[in-house]
Order: structure tokens, then C-alpha cells, then sequence
């Protein structure tokens, strides 16, 4: 089976990415290690092991995204993206530890470039699992890259308060500012992880159950806002502020600072909006729907009174019988002593 694009391009920034961390890595044991000029073979081997162990659940997992592009379901993507992140956030979990015990002066420039590839990837790698691309009609398809397009910014807010575990952290003049402690960074790390990991398969979920043609049936709120609203915007907003008052680190972006408040008042804006006019619309139909019971009683009531007051007979459509039918019923005679074909000529009037 030939690889669509989709599949191959997920599968070169999957690998790349990998391949990038690991040569932080090996750079790292490189460095730490006295009196050797690089890294050992057995380091090299581990390395090489662990990705060819990826490649090989990788290509079972892409199989099963090729076979899942055209329809509704994303379970392999959600795979393929919790397979990817998992072993990311362990490698860079080593590199953040490395970084925190090396003891040279650090390098600036290799560690925003390590957020600057993380920054590319990922966001990247989701757009592509989304398969946004196979949707029609393009009303649809836009929509649909306006969600995306909140989810993307969300993950670039968590990988910039991750970054900041890992980028140098220094104060004017060369005067090393606080250092966070090591419970705080740890908590940190383990908050964002949960996060990269949680709130793209949220959204890939939420997108194979509406975003696809076809889709019949009432369509369910989304879960993805009120989550991205609770995590993102606010508890984000307490982490670097308390970072920045707290431990007056400099690494906190007051960019994304600004971004979390002006989401979290347009998003509750939004909401209590669609409150009132889901409030407005159940009351207007309540009242729509007893003003017809209110007006149909009155006049049935007024046009039996009106019958009443002329001396005249109910409407045609109050009897059972018509006229010819009680005449002929009134000339027949049921007592069988005075007719003595009265049963005969009734079973044949019947």
C-alpha cells in the first residue's frame, strides 16, 4: 500500500524531531563526560535502539491512520500522537535535567533553538492528523481551521511555559536571578506533558465526531473551549504569575500573559451570550406554545353559546347519523309481534 502525503509528511517531522533531541542528548552525555572525546558506542546503540523501536510502532500506527483519512474516527492519530509525545517529553525531560546540572556557562542560542523546533513540530504534526484538508464543502472546511487554529496557539502557550524550564535564566548585568525550585520545575513539566498530551486528542476526538461531511444528528457542545478555558487560560495565568511575582523569573512570557486574559474575558463573554439567548429562545417558545391552547378554547365555547341563544342545532360534525338515517331508522318497527318481516327488511337496510 503506497503512503498518502499526509502519512509521509507526519512521519518525517515524527523522525526529525526525534532525531534532534537525540543529538541534544548525546551532546549532553558528551559534555559530561571527563576525558573522552565523545560519546561512547553504548550511548550511540541505546539511541539508535530506541528509535528504531519507534519506527517500528510507527509504521503499524500509520497504517492505521492511511485508513482513517477519509472517515470519521482519529483513534489512530490519537495514537500516533500519544506514541510521539510520550517519547518526547522523556527525552527532553533528560535534557532539562542535564541542563539544570551543567555547570558551564549556557548557551542561549542551542536552547531557543530547541524551542523553536518543538515550536514547528508539534503544532505541525497536529494539523496533520487533523486531515482538515479532506473536508468539503469549504464552508466546512473553514470552520473547521478556526478551531484548529485556537488548539495550535494553546499548545504554543504550553510549550513556552515549558521552554522557560530549560532556556538560560539570567538578570541584567550577568547576575543570576532566583532559580525556581526543583519541586516547582518538576510540577511544571508534568502539568505541560499532561496538557500536550490531553487537549490535541480532545480535539481530534471532537473533530471526527463533527467535522466530516455526513455527519447526521444533533450536534453536541463542545467539551475543548471549557477545557482549554479551565487549563490554558487560567491555570496557566496562575503558574506565571506566580512566577513572575513569586520568583521574579524573567523567562515568564508576558505575551502569553496578555493572550490568557483577553481569551479568558472573550471566552466568558461568549458564553454568558449564549446563555441569554438560549434562555430567550426557551421562553419564546413556551409562550408560543400556549397562545394557540388559549385561543382555540374561547371560540369553540362562544360558537356553543351563539348555537344556544339562536334555538339552533349543533354543528353537522357533533352527530353520528345523518338525516336519510334517522328518517329510515324512524319508520322501522323492531318489535317482530306487528312486522312480521321486520328482521329481514332491517338486515337488509343495514
Amino acid at each position: 500500500m503506497v503512503p498518502t502525503p499526509q502519512v509521509c509528511v507526519s512521519t518525517l517531522v515524527t523522525v526529525s524531531t526525534m532525531a534532534v533531541v537525540d543529538l541534544y542528548l548525546l551532546e549532553q552525555s558528551m559534555l559530561g563526560a571527563r576525558g573522552m572525546s565523545g560519546p561512547s558506542m553504548w550511548q550511540y546503540g541505546a539511541v539508535l535502539l530506541g528509535d528504531v523501536c519507534f519506527l517500528l510502532a510507527l509504521r503499524f500506527v500509520s497504517a492505521g491512520v492511511i485508513s482513517e483519512a477519509q472517515s470519521s474516527r482519529r483513534g489512530f492519530a490519537n495514537a500516533l500522537w500519544f506514541l510521539f509525545l510520550s517519547l518526547l517529553q522523556l527525552k527532553l525531560f533528560f535534557v532539562c535535567h542535564n541542563y539544570r546540572q551543567e555547570r558551564r556557562p549556557p548557551d542561549p542560542l542551542a536552547r531557543k533553538t530547541l524551542t523553536l523546533l518543538l515550536s514547528i513540530c508539534l503544532p505541525s504534526l497536529f494539523l496533520i492528523l487533523t486531515g482538515a484538508d479532506h473536508m468539503t464543502p469549504q464552508r466546512r472546511k473553514q470552520e473547521v481551521r478556526s478551531r484548529l487554529l485556537w488548539v495550535v496557539v494553546d499548545l504554543l502557550d504550553v510549550l513556552d511555559l515549558q521552554a522557560g524550564l530549560w532556556e538560560a535564566q539570567g538578570g541584567s548585568g550577568g547576575i543570576v536571578e532566583q532559580r525556581l525550585p526543583i519541586w516547582a520545575e518538576g510540577l511544571v513539566f508534568f502539568y505541560c506533558y499532561a496538557l500536550l498530551l490531553l487537549l490535541p486528542c480532545v480535539a481530534l476526538t471532537e473533530l471526527g465526531a463533527t467535522g466530516l461531511p455526513g455527519q447526521r444528528g444533533p450536534r453536541r457542545e463542545a467539551l475543548y473551549p471549557w477545557l482549554s478555558l479551565v487549563t490554558i487560560n487560567i491555570f496557566t495565568l496562575a503558574l506565571r504569575g506566580t512566577g513572575m511575582l513569586w520568583y521574579r523569573d524573567s523567562r515568564v512570557s508576558t505575551v502569553f500573559l496578555g493572550k490568557n486574559l483577553l481569551a479568558l474575558a472573550l471566552k466568558l463573554s461568549s458564553a454568558w451570550e449564549r446563555h441569554k439567548q438560549e434562555r430567550g429562545a426557551t421562553g419564546a417558545g413556551t409562550v408560543a406554545g400556549a397562545e394557540p391552547e388559549a385561543s382555540t378554547m374561547p371560540s369553540q365555547n362562544l360558537e356553543q353559546d351563539e348555537g344556544q341563544a339562536q334555538g339552533k342545532a349543533p354543528p353537522a360534525h357533533f352527530h353520528t347519523l345523518t338525516r336519510s338515517q334517522s328518517h329510515t331508522l324512524s319508520q322501522v318497527s323492531l318489535e317482530p309481534a306487528t312486522t312480521p318481516l321486520g328482521p329481514s327488511f332491517i338486515s337488509h337496510e343495514l
